[in-house]
């Protein structure tokens, strides 16, 4: 943990290197800027535009660090995803369309489009509009220091998570050189701070930054760089290196009411995540009762209306709480419920929950699934009206929580199990960590197509590889992939479910699902919300085959980019060896042995731990 001290007062702005080097970037990118423009309103050559478009986007990376940090919204106006938002909790289909640098590209690359000249003009004047004023967003009267380690300590992790992976610049791939720039911002910022360190400390320091910006300015193919040594090798240390300055300087961590711990130096720590941070109140943060009365809760069949079947019913702990079912069994017949069982490993690292992302909170799924007909079908006054005939039950819950047994706390207990449930120390993990673990040529090459050339950390971000956006962790992404119906590689249907339109009745999130982690995936077999592919090799074959489109379904806003990934045999094997090496269910396939005696009830006291089915 980093030592805490009083925080020094902060600079005022002429006194402020940083904010003084954010202005003078700022209009560097304004320039850059107002180049591309006269460019695109002169006919320049398709190259000097594009030349143009990638220095100005070298000129934001330079800016990023601190605007994300201090204006996420802003950002987003300048670097957003090109893809049109709607309001979830407003009425009717009003969208937000995007603006910025990712809109920008999609009209010059892979090739410019000369016919939309007077939209893209509209665009980067609009662009314009904002970054003229970017500064305003900086608070440069109450600059810390901790703040400003804090954002360059984001500022590296979003690097590893979105930066080298091509997330924001898909079709230039300019990711890797715009790494470079962002490093080198990091590096000019800090220079104040190295000037106060030891000798020796300093010199150390300095040597982790030159040696990971010139590794990325040497880098000659988008798709061969080896990100995950870069990541090992280069960032980590750099991370820790910046972390043991702070503790040098005595520069206190930012206080942080956040899902992403400020007391971690990596992505990979322990405890990097904090998953009580997305609960609803105070009181439903997560005790070690608590989380023990949920396991039990969680494999009673007495939460279900016929006292058959429990949650581990469709989600069986040796199958990363997944059922190994195309669809799971419906309640009381041989009908199947709608989507695919899930795994609950990690659910609690992530802002939404179902495939259709209609719950927010743990607890609110819980609630779902015991009334929903076709799963538990109970109610919460027959739950507590079971549970309260149990003596061992009623001691469980006055242990665990002041006001005992209510169906608010049943409902808290079964959520604080599942976020107990995290599982982020794979092989790979400890790899990158620099744990004397090995990864085969195999599991290298796959971890490197996915957070490069296979696109996959894209959607699926390093490192929990679930669709909840870093470095904020504020935004869980859906995607509309084209899901068939049922496996084809040519003229293949639709999948029926609407997904998120049935929850919000948005047109634009019609057939998009939520993205789902990607660990443990080698046990949570069949694959997509309808169980249509039965192994890995079937799922990589359809993103390589660029997912719906790529198959022959017409699906108007596919997310996914409808071009094939082109990967060879050899590369999309790969990828399946990486996918099964993120398996780690250590500590959480433990069924209990018993459960809880009910008091004058001798058929209910033969049920069994995890139900009949």
């Amino acid at each position: 943990m980093f030592a805490t001290a009083v925080s020094p007062r902060p600079a005022t702005p002429a006194d402020q290197p940083v904010f003084r080097q954010f202005v003078a970037d700022k209009n560097r990118l304004q320039q850059n800027l107002q180049q591309l423009i006269d460019l695109v309103a002169t006919d320049a050559p398709a190259d000097s535009i594009r030349a143009a478009f990638r220095r100005s986007r070298e000129g934001y990376k330079r800016v990023e660090w601190l605007l994300e940090y201090y204006q996420p919204y802003m950002a987003t106006r300048v670097n957003g995803p090109p893809v049109v938002e709607v309001e979830e909790d407003e009425p009717g289909q009003h969208t937000t369309p995007p603006t910025g640098l990712q809109v920008i590209e999609t009209y010059l690359f892979p090739v410019s489009d000369r016919a939309q000249k007077t939209t893209l003009l509209r665009e980067l004047t609009v662009l314009l509009s904002y970054a003229v004023r970017l500064e305003q967003s900086i608070p440069a009267d109450r600059l810390t220091d901790g703040d400003i380690l804090d954002a360059m300590r984001q500022q590296l992790f979003r690097i590893v998570a979105l930066g080298i992976t091509g997330y924001d610049a898909p079709e230039s791939r300019s990711g890797l050189a715009e790494a470079a720039v962002s490093l080198s911002a990091l590096h000019d910022a800090f220079i104040p701070y190295s000037r106060r360190l030891p000798e020796a400390t300093a010199s150390a320091l300095e040597q982790r930054w030159i040696a990971a910006i010139r590794l990325l300015r040497s880098a000659t193919s988008f798709d061969e760089f080896d990100r995950v040594s870069f990541i090992r090798e280069q960032v980590y240390p750099l991370c820790r290196a910046l972390g043991e300055a702070r503790q040098s300087l005595s520069i206190p961590v930012s206080a942080s009411g956040r899902f992403l711990s400020p007391l971690i130096a990596t992505l990979s720590d322990s405890g990097a995540f904090r998953p009580d941070y997305l609960t609803t109140y105070s009181e439903f943060i997560s005790s070690p009762r608590k989380i023990a009365l949920g396991k039990i809760l969680f494999f009673d069949p007495l939460l279900s209306g016929n006292n058959a079947r429990s949650c581990a019913s469709c989600h069986r702990p040796e199958r990363a709480f997944t059922d190994g079912l195309t669809k799971s069994r419906a309640f009381g017949s041989r009908k199947r419920v709608d989507r695919n069982a899930p795994t609950l490993l990690n659910a609690g690292l992530q802002k939404a929950q179902f495939y259709d992302s209609r719950a927010l909170y743990l607890e609110d799924q819980v609630h779902d699934v015991l009334k929903n007909t076709h799963e538990m079908r109970t109610s919460p006054e027959e739950v507590i009206q079971k549970l309260s005939a149990s003596k061992q039950y009623r001691t469980w819950f006055s242990d665990a929580f002041g006001d005992g047994l209510t169906a608010r706390n049943v409902r808290n207990s079964l959520a604080c199990y599942v976020r107990s449930l995290t599982s982020l120390n794979a092989r790979p993990d400890r790899y990158l960590k620099g744990e004397n673990v090995l990864l085969s040529a195999d599991e290298q090459l796959g971890f490197n197509l996915f957070l490069g050339k296979a696109r996959c950390a894209t959607c699926h971000f390093f490192p929990i590889y679930n669709g909840f956006v870093p470095p904020h962790y504020e935004k869980v992404e859906s995607e509309l992939i084209g899901v068939p119906r049922r496996r084809k590689i040519r003229k293949a249907k639709l999948d029926r479910d609407p997904g998120k339109f049935n929850a919000y009745q948005k047109e634009l999130q019609r057939f998009a699902f939520k993205t789902p982690t990607v660990r443990n995936v080698a046990l949570t077999a069949p694959y997509m919300h309808n169980g249509s592919y039965r192994t890995l090799a079937q799922v990589v074959d359809f993103y390589n085959r660029g997912g719906g489109r790529g198959i022959g379904i017409q699906l108007d806003g596919q997310t996914l980019p409808g071009t094939p990934l082109d990967l060879n045999l050899q590369e999309q094997n790969a990828l399946v060896t990486f996918l099964n090496a993120l398996t780690d269910t250590t500590g959480y396939t433990h069924r209990p042995r018993q459960l809880p005696v009910v008091e004058g009830h001798q058929a209910w006291n033969r049920r069994k731990p995890g139900g009949r089915y």
